[in-house]
């Protein structure tokens, strides 16, 4: 059984650990830019430059990171769905046979994987926004999933929770 309340504070755990990292980067860009001289003696004296794009970048990643745990924290996972709608978990695999993928249908962190429960293969995070997703909104379990969408080959929902 897939706890989904365990994936989804596995998801935000990634998330606040991968923003930790990104506030040490940016942490270290933005003391290389204040430590870099303020006057270039040549033009080929970018280092202060471009740590300050870095430091930047970064603080964008963080704020978009910020978001997101906003965003997971508020949502609410519905208990029991019937068709498969955001905060369900959907296994997919061939009409007959067991699961060969699991996704939990989130509105942000596309793409990452969290551990399934003991000895289950790890649960992908998809967005919405994802052709696989869109395919996935509104079908019921035992509907099957066209090829283009399931990676090449025909996939049956056989598992909504």
């Amino acid at each position: 059984m897939i706890d989904k309340s365990h994936l989804l504070r596995a998801v935000i755990r990634q998330v606040e650990e991968g923003l930790e990292r990104l506030g040490t980067g940016y942490a270290v860009a933005r003391q290389a830019t204040l430590d870099s001289p303020h006057v270039m003696k040549s033009k080929r004296e970018v280092a202060g430059i471009e740590a300050s794009y870095l430091a930047n970048a970064l603080a964008g990643q963080i704020e978009e990171r910020l978001s997101w745990l906003r965003i997971l924290r508020t949502l609410r996972l519905p208990e029991a769905p019937v068709r498969v709608v955001l905060g369900s978990v959907v296994g997919l695999g061939p009409e007959g046979g067991p699961a060969t993928q699991h996704n939990f249908l989130l509105p942000v962190c596309g793409g990452l994987e969290v551990g399934g429960e003991k000895g289950a293969s790890p649960v992908r995070v998809i967005t919405p926004d994802t052709p696989l997703a869109r395919s996935l909104i509104g079908k019921a379990a035992g509907e099957e999933i066209p090829p283009s969408h399931a990676q090449g080959t025909p996939l049956v929902l056989l598992l909504l929770r």
